[in-house]
């Protein structure tokens, strides 16, 4: 039959103008919103274990619910027509309105192959366990933003859904909602529907678990990225602002059920967290119900939508407001003397905000100012997760800037800026035992994993044989040992081994340590059969390198040696270099406050290369990237990375030791 009325109500038109929307687009895709299915929609409907309604309560207010049933549940006897051999979930409880003349929206969305298609229509007939619905619009939608899904069977046929009233403050509301990464909104237009362009519409919304964010007054937010540009959803908003949620659980089968009032927010400052987003849409429920057996079968994630990473949570969103170029202020909580040289400065958020959650054996970058700018370093973080605070211990270095400083000066409720937890040195995710070999300060990470090994067996994770090797001078320089030694008499998968190198007077072998020697393979030959572990590597740069070659000349493949490495280059391991790019054949670097002026070709190397090629020696730790030492300002020109840094080094400036000239003169300020 043909399109009666136009194809866009005003609500609809009303946002397209917003977002700059062409006319002559416009025009164009009104063809594809028609008024019967064509074929392949008819088979796709037919096809789908479940779909999920649109429909009105009896005060108006819209709901989504599905509707699901066993094969055949859903027909198309015309291309005008779909009829369902089931209801709607919780149609009694929700006083919902399906009977002949009654509006509805449907989406189908395949869960496996990303397809979706959508109708809008009224029901034609009705019995208690049955309806017609006769269509008067029907159109496809992208595939943007679904998550593929394992659609495994349940079984038998689930029992009769039930709900209870609840809220969110509710844990079960909360948990559900913050985890989810998909959800299906109904949302309809002012005044009477009519069908066609004016009437009720359901649709899809996906994103990283996350996206959907629950706001201190328990109001929801939700970004609105970039799709088809019809604007349905957004348009009944505009028009109306009365929607309905339901946000399931695809494992368990419980869903957030609501309806309530929505609003657009266009301005840009909210959207800048979420890649791809262009407004922000917020609602505040008016009714909440927490529904359990709502789905016919189970559908645990199997494949993200490929350009989740980046488009951010509300979490996120909250921490980068918190931020300042990138870092944030923390509060020196307390400060631990851990041995001789090491002292553990435990950081609080001085802004009373949440904590960036970490992986354990992650960094930190940490920047304090001094009379010349911003001073960079970065810290292991060293223990687990906590959501309390950050434990950063410190080895006080003679010749170190930062360290003695932070011993030195730092005292309780002093302020430091920190950034991002960063960094890829965390544990496999294996059932092989681990083997951690650190040296000196290089014990903080393995403090990390092992808080983290401790928290997820305590959780049930399977347990792993964990050999704990550290090697130090002595009992002070050794740090955490109170700590560890309890650790195994709690833990009988924890085996401790400690090699002290220069033993004190006190010191008593068999006691203190287990044996005399520097940390070599011919100790660890000792001590360990070799084969079927994950190592893991971090110390001095002399230990280190021993320790990679050592175990690379036993057979120990490469893929089962983690380290984190601060020295220059890497052990054997090739750079990770960026895409390639067009650098010039020759430059002119200019060392601004030194007045030196260098010649830059391909040969050359790194800026920090250069600098120290013309006689300069500019700050610098771990020549990768990692840890920010070598942040210099940038005053002229552009440059490039040769490998990702994991540090930002603030506005403005650049980290020598990975960067080269992108043009013919680079100023840098040293």
């Amino acid at each position: 039959m043909a399109q009666d009325g136009p194809v866009f109500h005003a609500g609809e038109r009303a946002v397209q103008a917003r977002a700059e929307v062409p006319g002559d687009w416009l025009e164009k895709v009104e063809g594809f919103v028609r008024s019967e299915m064509p074929q392949q929609h008819r088979d796709f409907f037919e096809s789908l274990p479940m779909l999920f309604l649109g429909l009105l309560d009896s005060a108006g207010r819209p709901w989504c619910v599905p509707v699901f049933g066993p094969p055949g549940y859903s027909t198309s006897p015309s291309p005008d027509t779909l009829a369902l051999q089931r209801v709607p979930i919780l149609s009694d409880e929700l006083n919902l309105e399906w009977g002949p003349g009654a509006s509805v929206g449907i989406v189908g969305v395949n869960l496996s192959n990303r397809r979706r298609n959508r109708l809008n229509g009224r029901v034609r007939q009705a019995s208690d366990d049955a309806m017609t619905i006769a269509v008067d619009q029907s159109f496809g939608n992208c595939p943007q933003y679904i998550q593929v899904r394992s659609m495994d069977s349940a079984g038998d046929e689930p029992s009769v859904a039930t709900s209870r009233c609840s809220n969110m403050d509710d844990p079960a509301v909360r948990r559900i909602v913050e985890s989810a990464d998909t959800f299906f909104i109904a949302s309809r237009t002012a005044g009477p529907l009519e069908g066609g362009s004016a009437g009720l519409d359901a649709s899809h919304r996906g994103g990283r678990p996350g996206f959907l964010g629950i706001n201190e007054d328990g109001s929801l937010s939700f970004p609105d990225f970039s799709g088809n540009r019809f604007f349905n959803t957004l348009g009944n908003i505009e028009s109306d602002g009365r929607v309905g949620l339901f946000i399931a659980d695809f494992v368990s089968g419980e869903a957030v059920v609501l309806t309530g009032r929505a609003t657009i927010d266009w301005s840009p400052g909210r959207t800048s967290a979420f890649k791809g987003a262009e407004r922000i849409v917020d609602v505040v429920p008016e009714e909440v119900q927490h529904a359990t057996d709502t789905l016919p079968v189970t559908a645990p994630l199997a494949e993200p939508w490929p350009a989740l990473e980046d488009t951010g949570t509300w979490d996120e969103a909250q921490l980068a407001a918190l931020k300042n170029d990138g870092y944030r202020r923390f509060q020196v909580a307390s400060k631990q003397q851990e041995s001789d040289d090491i002292t553990s400065f435990y950081l609080t958020p001085a802004d009373g905000g949440p904590l960036e959650p970490h992986i354990a054996g992650q960094f930190l970058p940490l920047r304090l100012w001094g009379e010349d700018g911003p001073i960079l370093r970065s810290y292991t973080i060293s223990q687990g997760p906590n959501g309390r605070d950050y434990r950063l211990s410190i080895k006080r270095e003679e010749g170190g800037l930062v360290s003695r400083r932070l011993h030195d000066r730092f005292a309780k409720g002093d302020v430091i800026e920190i950034g991002s937890p960063a960094g890829d040195f965390v544990l496999d995710d294996s059932t092989q035992p681990i083997v951690m070999l650190s040296g000196g300060v290089g014990i903080t990470p393995m403090m990390a994993m092992l808080d983290g090994l401790v928290a997820a067996v305590g959780n049930g994770a399977p347990r792993r044989e964990v050999y704990f090797i550290h090697a130090t001078r002595n009992s002070a320089s050794r740090a955490f040992r109170g700590d560890l030694e309890t650790l195994a008499r709690e833990h009988d998968w924890l085996h401790l081994f400690t090699a002290f190198s220069a033993p004190g007077a006190g010191d008593r072998l068999g006691d203190t340590h287990d044996t005399e020697a520097r940390l070599s393979m011919e100790v660890l030959a000792e001590l360990l059969p070799f084969g079927g572990y994950q190592f893991y590597l971090c110390g001095p740069e002399g230990f280190m390198r021993a320790l990679y070659k050592g175990l690379r000349d036993v057979g120990v493949d490469r893929s089962h040696i983690h380290h984190e490495f601060f020295g220059a280059g890497e052990l054997d391991e090739p750079e990770e270099v960026a895409s390639a790019v067009v650098l010039p054949t020759r430059a002119t670097v200019s060392f601004v406050h030194s007045g030196t002026q260098a010649e830059w070709t391909e040969q050359s190397g790194t800026l920090l290369e250069t600098a120290e090629a013309a006689g300069l020696s500019p700050s610098h730790n771990c020549r990768s990237g990692k840890c920010g030492t070598c942040a210099t300002r940038l005053l002229s020109g552009d440059v490039h990375y040769t490998r990702r840094p994991l540090v930002n080094p603030g506005e403005d400036h650049v980290l020598t030791c990975c960067a080269v000239p992108m043009n013919g003169r680079v100023e840098v300020d040293l």
